[in-house]
């Protein structure tokens, strides 16, 4: 019996007429292909002689993601409609061929059935008519969503262990104007069906925005564009669930380069890190999470809590008079290195599954989502982008308000992966100890732990917060903290890790 053929490179379907579009984007997804053993293909690969829809029907077989470079000219081909695009939806459906688009000029793609797959650049403003600048920057988005979609996984989060897990024997430690998806629904919406604890979670697809900072004559321009991406609802109480999202393995250099304005030399040597897939927080956990959880009771034969959790720590929680759906969503804040973990605790006994706190590694890779500028958004913030203290400017960034306080988790825009407020509104505990540089730092995505150090040896902190200017929210940037402080600009987001 012929055994099924594997599904492992990147089919790319086009018109002739737009041939100089797929040169330009083989050369920028060459380091893919390298890196990643991307195998592409392309008509241009079928040799003289050969039997071309024979040649086509082996290449679509073998494809795990189809990109197609979609205009007026390949929506006209006959050869395109009625060979190549059938038999790619018919996989999509069945097989779980991943079909990513790209609009290269004005069409009616949105009379044909590829308007139902994701875009990875906004119809409105197809490559054509984007500067040679932007250009290079939509290529390089088109890179990193081929990136994502041929390291995704079909079906299912993290399988679940036989038994409910504990946390891990050492510790797995360490605004304002919306534009994403509203937050978890409040305590009063009815319940949704909680996943029984070791079942398997079925992924959904969520939607938000994301957004680019541009410089056009000497003024910056936000880019915003809507994203989808993959995970689950975990389900904690009454109308309070967690959205965890899908993060894809790969590898990435972390640190800040030499050149970058205000770098720290603690964030440095850059070095190369290659990570596992995970499920990443989209938001850091709002108060409306921690309370449910806080609150929850031990199993009954099971193991009793390790700490009690103060139900409402926070210092900022919004308006009283405000709206009753936003209530509870500000980032939970004045929670300690222990605390935190001992909410990631909960959630493992209750779930069967192995949530923690992300790893320096898996927070930093997260957080830059395959960008290599100071920030996800760019080379500079702005205050319409994140919650910091918008008196202070990074480079020739503007200046703007200082809110002096907590926002409601994902106010602003996602990055690449659809996470919220990575910069600034709350610093979030990573699982590491403080080491004062990257000097024989692991290249993995493991917590570089201290071994047989002390309870309170120092731990870190990533992101920045609503208090500090934005230097200190860049994406390399590393803080520091004793495990035991309570500051009221200090949250977390959890990680949720693979069974192995």
């Amino acid at each position: 019996m012929t055994p099924p053929l594997q599904r492992e490179q990147l089919f790319i379907s086009y018109s002739h007429a737009d041939r100089d579009w797929v040169d330009r984007l083989q050369k920028m997804i060459r380091p893919l292909e390298r890196s990643h053993g991307l195998r592409l293909w392309d008509d241009s690969q079928i040799p003289a002689g050969a039997k071309w829809r024979q040649e086509i029907e082996t290449a679509l077989a073998t494809a795990k993601v189809a990109l197609l470079l979609v205009s007026a000219d390949f929506l006209a081909s006959e050869f395109v409609t009625n060979h190549e695009l059938p038999p790619l939806l018919e996989a999509a459906e069945a097989e779980g061929l991943r079909i990513l688009w790209v609009p290269l000029r004005p069409s009616l793609v949105e009379v044909t059935p590829i308007q139902a797959y994701q875009a990875v650049l906004s119809p409105k403003r197809p490559l054509a008519a984007m500067t040679s600048v932007e250009q290079e920057e939509a290529l390089k988005t088109i890179g990193l969503a081929i990136q994502k979609a041929l390291a995704s996984r079909p079906a299912t989060p993290p399988p679940a262990p036989a038994k409910p897990a504990s946390a891990p024997s050492q510790p797995a430690p360490p605004a304002s104007a919306p534009s994403s998806p509203a937050p978890p629904a409040p305590a009063q919406a009815p319940a949704a069906t909680p996943t029984p604890p070791g079942a398997p979670v079925p992924l959904q697809r969520f939607s938000t925005t994301t957004c680019r900072l541009h410089q056009e004559n000497g003024r910056w321009r936000m880019e915003r564009r809507p994203l989808e991406v993959e995970g689950y609802r975990e389900e904690l109480g009454p109308g309070v669930a967690l959205t965890m999202v899908q993060i894809p393995a790969g590898s990435f250099l972390m640190g800040s380069p030499a050149n970058e304005p205000e770098r720290l030399d603690r964030e440095g040597p850059q070095h190369d890190v290659h990570l596992g897939a995970f499920f990443l927080a989209q938001t850091p956990i709002s108060q409306a999470q921690w309370r449910h959880v806080a609150q929850w009771k031990p199993a009954a034969g099971g193991p009793a809590w390790q700490l009690e959790l103060d139900p409402d720590p926070s210092r900022f929680k919004g308006d009283p008079q405000g709206d009753a759906l936003k209530k509870g969503q500000r980032p939970v804040e004045r929670v300690s290195w222990s605390e935190a973990l001992e909410f990631c605790r909960r959630l493992s006994q209750r779930t069967g599954r192995t949530y923690t706190l992300p790893s320096e590694s898996q927070w930093e890779y997260a957080c830059r989502a395959g960008s290599t500028t100071p920030f996800h958004f760019g080379a500079t913030l702005t205050p319409e982008l994140a919650n910091y203290d918008g008196n202070y400017t990074y480079g020739d960034g503007p200046k703007g308000t200082y809110r002096q306080q907590t926002t409601d988790v994902a106010s602003f825009p996602a990055n690449a992966w659809g996470l919220h407020d990575l910069h600034g509104n709350v610093w979030e505990w990573c699982a590491d100890h403080w080491h004062d540089s990257y000097d024989f730092a692991p290249g993995d995505d493991q917590p570089w732990l201290i071994p047989a150090a002390a309870e309170d040896a120092l731990r870190l902190l990533r992101g920045g917060s609503w208090y500090l200017s934005p230097r200190i929210c860049r994406s390399a940037f590393r803080g520091i903290l004793h495990p035991v402080n309570r500051d009221v600009d200090v949250g977390f987001r959890v990680c949720c890790l693979p069974q192995d």
